[in-house]
């Protein structure tokens, strides 16, 4: 594995302890440069919400396996759960902010609750919005300028505005259903939950009850409309984020069994059958390769 050729021009990272501004949890914000060509490696989310907003440049961002064009001025939307890769065009660099957060504040965490149960992926991840970006732009000076008065509040007051704008864009804009199914829109809204729960679920028989059908209902349904089972559904994201969490490094191979609900040796026998190497393994690997 090549060392990265990303030069991050300011980076503020709280995953591990979140920085709290009265209601909003602040985990990561900052602005990266990448080189043409280079990838930012496949990285999970837990419970946050992340905007990568595009200054400059185009690339692809692949979230939990589908690929999104992004240009100047895009602005795409990262949900609880998710696991995506950034990789730059080759013909220029791709200039990014980035802001994660979680919020507890009502009604900004109802209404970001609806949201990520009607967007799945793909484009409809994608906004356009010159008010959230101008508004990083100040939060990313706010953080380079030390000992300012009313830091915090004005940080606060950022965070909302941008949440805010974050859920007009996303509620205003209409999602073309014409000409899908009800079984479709069912199974997009179970592949929907199970994206967004993947740490949470711990056993898929609790679908039912959150969708009002018996399971082997679901099973079926899913099974006849997509071509693969719910089980293989929910265990090919899990193996997507254990593999994206291992990467990561910074988490044991423990902590991450126990995030997706495996005991230690179950979840080196899945690991081991979906990737042909133990998790061990692909972590000596990586070490080896840098």
């Amino acid at each position: 594995m090549t060392e990265t050729k990303t030069r991050y021009h300011l980076i503020k990272d709280y995953c591990d302890t979140p920085l709290f501004f009265d209601d909003v949890q602040l985990l990561q914000i900052g602005r990266r440069y990448c080189e043409p060509t280079e990838i930012v490696a496949a990285h999970p989310h837990l419970n946050w919400f992340e905007l990568t907003i595009v200054t400059r440049g185009k690339g692809v961002v692949i979230n939990n396996g589908e690929q999104s064009p992004v240009n100047s001025g895009d602005i795409y939307v990262s949900f609880p759960c998710d696991v995506h890769e950034i990789r730059a065009d080759k013909s220029s660099r791709l200039e990014y902010d980035f802001f994660s957060f979680y919020c507890e504040a009502e009604p900004f965490k109802s209404d970001l609750k609806k949201i990520t149960q009607q967007y799945r992926g793909g484009d409809s991840r994608i906004i356009r919005d010159e008010k959230i970006a101008d508004l990083i732009q100040n939060a990313l000076t706010e953080f380079s300028t030390n000992n300012q008065p009313y830091s915090e509040r004005v940080l606060l007051d950022i965070f909302h505005l941008v949440i805010a704008y974050l859920i007009r864009d996303l509620t205003s804009a209409t999602q073309n259903t014409a000409n899908v199914s009800e079984a479709e829109i069912l199974c997009f809204q179970l592949m929907n939950y199970v994206d967004t729960h993947i740490y949470s679920i711990e056993t898929l028989e609790e679908l039912a009850p959150k969708f009002n059908y018996h399971y082997g209902y679901l099973s079926g349904l899913f099974k006849k409309t997509t071509g693969k089972t719910l089980s293989e559904y929910y265990h090919n994201r899990k193996m997507e984020t254990a593999k994206a969490l291992l990467l990561e490094k910074k988490k044991k191979i423990g902590e991450i069994a126990e995030m997706l609900h495996y005991s230690p040796y179950s979840f080196s026998k899945a690991f081991k059958a979906e990737y042909g190497v133990s998790p061990k393994d692909m972590q000596k690997n990586i070490q080896t390769d840098r």
